[in-house]
């Protein structure tokens, strides 16, 4: 297949055409509803069979090289071209548990450099945004912003998780020391 050749010379995702996914669907049934047809005894249904078992080992070669390719490129939470189909859908879930990994182990270093402090309770999340942002309406119904990338503002809590898990802020956690106990 050409597209396995063309993905094995491009750094990212290589351009797919966006019928792909259901050319690639058509022509494995096609090739499937051959072999049921066919008496199996063959040499014709036996070649068909080889040729099945290629086309299919084929498309998977295709699919785990681009799939290496979203986890590298989530990794570092590059954005990316030339996806098709799922993969839209999969990359920025990728990236979120990409980030969600590396908060708990930030999380689990920080629980050992801070094990005598807590979170201030509150309903608003200190940020830091990483990006511009047109002025918006918090879920408390003000208005927030606009806002340009390093400003800081106290945010409510929900709108907070939102923007960060959208890659537009990123949390800052705001501890104090813990009271002891006597």
């Amino acid at each position: 297949m050409e597209a396995w050749r063309i993905e094995r010379g491009e750094e990212g995702p290589a351009k797919l055409p966006e019928e792909l996914l259901e050319d690639i669907r058509k022509y494995i049934g096609g090739l499937k509803h051959q072999l049921r047809v066919s008496d199996r005894e063959t040499l014709t249904s036996e070649l068909k069979e080889v040729f099945l078992e290629t086309v299919t080992k084929i498309v998977r070669e295709l699919f785990e090289l681009r799939l290496r390719k979203l986890v590298e490129a989530a990794v570092e939470e590059k954005p990316l071209e030339n996806l098709i189909g799922f993969e839209r859908r999969i990359y920025p879930r990728l990236v979120s548990l990409i980030r969600e990994y590396r908060d708990c182990v930030g999380e689990l270093i920080e629980a050992v450099a801070y094990q005598n402090w807590e979170r201030i309770p509150s309903r608003y999340e200190l940020v830091c945004f990483l990006k511009d942002t047109p002025e918006f309406i918090g879920v408390d119904m003000e208005s927030y912003g606009p806002f340009k990338a390093g400003d800081i503002a106290a945010l409510p809590s929900e709108n907070a998780r939102n923007l960060e898990l959208a890659g537009v802020v990123r949390t800052i956690k705001v501890l104090q020391p813990r009271a002891r106990k006597e």
